[in-house]
């Protein structure tokens, strides 16, 4: 096993050696990250990211194991992060989607009033008036998402943007639409 330090100056040798991992182990590790997030797009962009946070550190990085596992290992981390991330995403924007479904739903069942009405309206209202307030792009997203139910790498190649910003938009959307919505969520006492 090749155990190597590298601890590079800012020169064009960095970019050389920086330029030799990439080629070398790019292919091996998006195989390598697929296998983990089961979508090959997302697995270049772990890849490619990981690449990056290297570059950005690169002239104070030393590996003290083989390059190889050090490339994988940190490619592993942040595939289980962004697994991580996945599911807490899901699990609260569904949640949500699911309390307001819920609460639309009853209130639709139960409308017999004038005023079951008004207020079936006005929730419908505040959620459309919380979804207008999102920044326009999350907006957007937010609504190809939820509305016309289009996948992450859908949205991704509709927009003509990373896989992560829609992730990381809709972390946003979903959060700033909970902290909007939930008080008005909450069954009155």
């Amino acid at each position: 096993m090749e155990h190597k330090t590298l601890n590079i100056r800012r020169e064009s040798s960095e970019l050389a050696d920086f330029e030799y991992l990439f080629k070398v182990h790019y292919d091996a590790l998006c195989t390598f990250a697929f296998d983990f997030v089961g979508r090959r797009e997302l697995a270049e962009e772990i890849v490619q990211e990981t690449f990056l946070k290297i570059w950005e550190r690169f002239s104070e990085l030393q590996i003290e194991v083989s390059e190889k596992a050090y490339l994988y290992k940190a490619v592993q981390n942040n595939c289980l992060n962004c697994l991580k991330q996945d599911k807490i995403r899901q699990r609260y924007g569904s949640e949500l989607l699911q309390q307001i479904e819920s609460r639309t739903s009853l209130m639709n069942l139960s409308m017999h009033t004038p005023v079951e009405k008004l207020e079936h309206n006005e929730m419908i209202g505040m959620v459309e008036k919380a979804i207008r307030r999102l920044p326009p792009q999350c907006q957007d997203i937010f609504r190809l998402s939820r509305f016309e139910q289009l996948s992450y790498p859908e949205i991704s190649r509709q927009m003509g943007i990373s896989i992560n910003t829609v992730k990381t938009q809709m972390t946003r959307a979903l959060k700033k639409l909970r902290d909007d919505l939930l008080p008005v969520l909450k069954p009155k006492e």
